[in-house]
């Protein structure tokens, strides 16, 4: 398994000198830290997650966001086991991302299983940008859509409306 600090750290839980010089200078942060020894520890029970890469994570208001290769995320939802575990060892708590995504690939991830019905981006005369999306199915998306929103601002800068289509058009 690949992860932002060294093999062995993730594994004993404890930083290296090396690996903590980088925490201390903002090369990783806690939550790369706290992922890659979760993530160690569900490697060492089961081979499929040992091959994964975890990128980078981020922890916004006691959600993990995972950032892993595109391939690693595919498995995850494909297979409900390993979805399971690592629901488990995350509290129930963990987005899958695929690192270097766009900004339309992010929201994409952030909504699965949902489909994005439409995306339009509206410049702002100050400048800014807001992107309106549109889903065809609510379902449990009501309740996460402020998070999505909050997580979608703090690590991409991207201020989200997200807006619900009627499923008959």
């Amino acid at each position: 398994m690949k992860t932002p600090i060294c093999n062995f750290d993730a594994k004993t839980g404890t930083l290296c000198n090396k690996c903590d010089s980088r925490l201390k200078l903002g090369h990783i942060t806690d939550g790369d830290v706290q992922a890659s020894i979760k993530m160690a520890k569900l490697a060492q029970k089961n081979q499929d997650i040992d091959k994964f890469t975890l990128v980078a994570a981020h922890n916004i208001d006691d959600e993990i966001i995972l950032f892993l290769k595109n391939s690693d995320i595919t498995l995850i939802r494909s297979d409900q086991k390993i979805l399971d575990l690592i629901k488990k060892e995350f509290d129930n708590k963990v987005w899958f991302v695929e690192s270097g995504a766009s900004d339309k690939r992010f929201l994409e991830n952030m909504l699965f299983p949902l489909k994005i019905s439409l995306m339009n981006m509206v410049w702002l005369p100050d400048g800014n940008k807001l992107t309106k999306i549109i889903v065809s199915n609510q379902s449990k998306l009501e309740l996460q859509a402020k998070k999505i929103q909050n997580i979608a601002k703090k690590i991409k800068n991207i201020e989200v409306i997200i807006e619900f289509g009627d499923n008959n058009s």
